[in-house]
């Protein structure tokens, strides 16, 4: 801050970004943040906060978690009316409440199950302290599960449910993770049986391969851009963010360059008593508001309140099959819908906002859009 300051740029947990966020509120520093989930964990909201807008300097690179809204429409879609939800140690469940209130008003049975680090440890104590009729009932909870865990941890749970025999080739679950590569969703699908239902965050990208690293007047390496490359397919999605929020604090500081009312960067001091904010803090914030850049993310733009709304969700899924390592296709192959935050859920063309449930054919119907499963049960 001594040096000068254009902006504040953060990839952290929502605790930490909540002390820079008054720091930023005070000294009227643009706080741009990245929110991190520890080791893939799927994300869960940040506590909300009082403050009033105009003293709000934080803009929220993430689009909000909408995993609530997501996982609601696809049990919806499949009937579902009683399942279980197993969650990892580093997910936040707090991050689900309004999903667990919205399935209690609709009458479903769902429970709740912590999936400890030791997975074979919790399963071994569960066969030795569960009655054998305990362990049927168990077992018939089991054939709808929704998982909210990190893809290395789901894959040492259903490796180790499968090969106990807790599960039956009749058993449906759907994790839900914004991070899962096609890597991920490959092994996934080897691992388990019955049927596997999986939602991750995607980023639409031009069917052109010459166009699909060129952004307007930005050219984005190949390594990153390019889905066949290796290094785009481990590419995290906050590394993603970082990279795009970058560039676009990059092309609002050229434009704040040839503004001549502008207030050059700042230096500040939290040590001194009466230290005054920085008085170009506002435009800045102002400029970067009304920015928006093309990148790694598809576009990067802010609304009136700071957040970033853009987002899709692709629903993958597999059909019932006994053959361990079967319906492992492509992951473009397995797609049944699409979600956008503005459009709700969307079957085949993330830019084609129309009703899911009108879109959908019948269980059993010879009619079948491209990339159609069907969703029963």
């Amino acid at each position: 801050m001594n040096r000068g300051i254009l902006a504040l740029v953060s990839s952290i947990g929502c605790m930490s970004a909540g002390s820079l966020q008054s720091l930023a509120d005070a000294m009227h520093i643009p706080h741009l943040f990245i929110q991190r989930a520890p080791s893939g964990t799927p994300r869960s909201s940040c506590p909300e906060t009082s403050r009033s807008h105009s003293d709000d300097y934080t803009l929220f690179v993430r689009p909000p978690v909408y995993l609530n809204d997501v996982i609601l429409h696809v049990v919806m879609e499949y009937t579902w009316q009683k399942f279980i939800i197993f969650y990892d140690t580093e997910y936040d469940i707090r991050g689900i409440q309004d999903f667990l209130d919205k399935t209690s008003q609709q009458g479903m049975d769902v429970s709740l199950q912590k999936v400890e680090s030791n997975i074979n440890m919790m399963i071994t104590s569960m066969f030795r302290t569960m009655r054998v009729e305990e362990l049927h009932r168990y077992r018939d909870t089991l054939r709808r599960a929704v998982l909210f865990m990190s893809p290395a941890t789901a894959k040492a749970f259903i490796t180790e449910v499968v090969e106990t025999n807790l599960v039956a080739f009749d058993c449906h679950w759907i994790i839900i993770n914004e991070e899962i590569s096609d890597q991920d969703v490959q092994e996934l699908v080897m691992k388990s049986i019955g049927r596997l239902t999986l939602v991750r965050q995607i980023f639409p990208i031009a069917q052109n391969g010459s166009q699909r690293c060129v952004r307007h007047n930005h050219r984005i390496n190949t390594s990153l851009c390019d889905p066949k490359d290796p290094k785009a397919q481990t590419l995290e999605i906050t590394n993603r963010y970082i990279y795009d929020t970058v560039l676009l604090l990059a092309n609002t500081f050229h434009r704040k360059l040839e503004d001549r009312k502008w207030h050059s960067m700042a230096s500040l001091t939290c040590i001194r008593k009466n230290s005054k904010p920085w008085q170009g803090g506002r435009s800045m914030l102002d400029t970067i508001k009304k920015a928006g850049v093309s990148g790694l993310t598809n576009l990067l733009e802010f609304t009136e309140n700071g957040t970033n709304q853009n987002i899709n969700f692709e629903i993958l899924g597999t059909n019932y099959g006994e053959d361990r390592g079967r319906g492992v296709r492509k992951a473009d192959q397995l797609a049944v819908a699409t979600v956008t935050a503005r459009g709700g859920l969307v079957n085949g063309d993330a830019s084609d906002c129309g009703s899911f449930r009108k879109r959908q054919t019948p269980c059993g119907s010879k009619r079948k859009f491209p990339g159609h499963r069907e969703l029963c049960g």
